[in-house]
C-alpha cells in the first residue's frame, strides 16, 4: 500500500489571515499620539461606537496631518499591501497601490469593554496598541482581543481528544499591529487596569492602479 505524503495531500482550504507586527522604536510615535488623541477627546468627549464605557474618536484621521499619525498611517499601507499580496498570491508595486479609509482613536477606562462586531465595508480592518501595558488581576482574557470563527461547524463539532477552537485571543502590547479582514467578528473582554487604554483602530481599502 502506497504511502500518503501529508505535506502534499493536506491544504488548509479557506483559511483567515491574520497579521501581526510590532513596530521598532514605537515610544516616542505612541507617546505624541497619545497625547493628541487626549487633546481630541477633550474636545469632542461624548464619542462612542461599539465601546462600553470607553470614547472613540471621529473617523477622519487617515485625512489628518500630524506628524506621528503620519508615520503610522505609513506602517499601515505597508501592512495592508503586504498581506494583500500574500493572501491572493500576487506581488504587487507599492507605487501603484493606494491605502486610505477610517482611522479612530480609542481610550478606554478601567471596566470597560468592546462588544461583538465586525467593519464589513472595509477590505481590512485593524488595530494598533498605543499604551495598553498595565493590568491588574490573574485573569489572562483581561482586555484581550478575541476573534471569532466564521465558520458555523467549528462552534458546534465536539471531540473528546481535540480541539476545534471556536477563536482567537491575542494579548494587545504597546507597539503591536494587528490586521484582518474586516468581515471578521471581533469583540474585546472587559478591562481591569490602573490606567486608560489607548490604541488606534482603522478600515483599510486598497486601489491598485495599472
Amino acid at each position: 500500500m502506497q504511502s500518503i505524503k501529508l505535506n502534499e495531500a493536506v491544504m488548509y482550504c479557506f483559511g483567515t489571515p491574520l497579521f501581526k507586527a510590532r513596530i521598532r522604536d514605537h515610544a516616542a510615535m505612541n507617546a505624541e499620539l497619545a497625547a493628541f488623541l487626549r487633546k481630541e477627546r477633550d474636545a469632542t468627549p461624548d464619542k462612542h461606537m461599539s465601546a462600553v464605557r470607553g470614547w472613540q474618536g471621529r473617523k477622519d484621521l487617515f485625512e489628518h496631518d500630524h506628524p506621528a499619525l503620519n508615520r503610522l498611517k505609513g506602517q499601515v499601507a505597508k501592512a495592508v499591501i503586504a498581506v494583500t499580496q500574500t493572501y491572493f498570491g500576487q506581488a504587487l508595486d507599492p507605487a501603484k497601490c493606494f491605502v486610505n479609509g477610517e482611522m479612530w482613536g480609542n481610550i478606554i477606562p478601567s471596566g470597560g469593554y468592546t462588544k461583538l462586531h465586525n467593519h464589513s465595508k472595509s477590505h481590512w480592518s485593524g488595530v494598533y496598541y498605543i499604551d495598553v501595558d498595565q493590568t491588574e488581576g490573574d485573569w489572562p482574557e483581561n482586555g484581550c482581543i478575541e476573534f471569532v470563527d466564521p465558520r458555523s461547524f467549528p462552534t458546534a463539532f465536539h471531540h473528546p481528544k481535540f480541539s476545534m477552537l471556536p477563536s482567537l485571543t491575542i494579548k494587545p502590547e504597546n507597539g503591536l499591529m494587528l490586521l484582518f479582514p474586516g468581515w471578521l467578528n471581533h469583540y474585546v473582554h472587559p478591562y481591569h487596569g490602573p490606567a486608560e487604554r489607548i490604541s488606534i483602530a482603522f478600515n483599510a481599502m486598497i486601489r491598485v492602479d495599472d
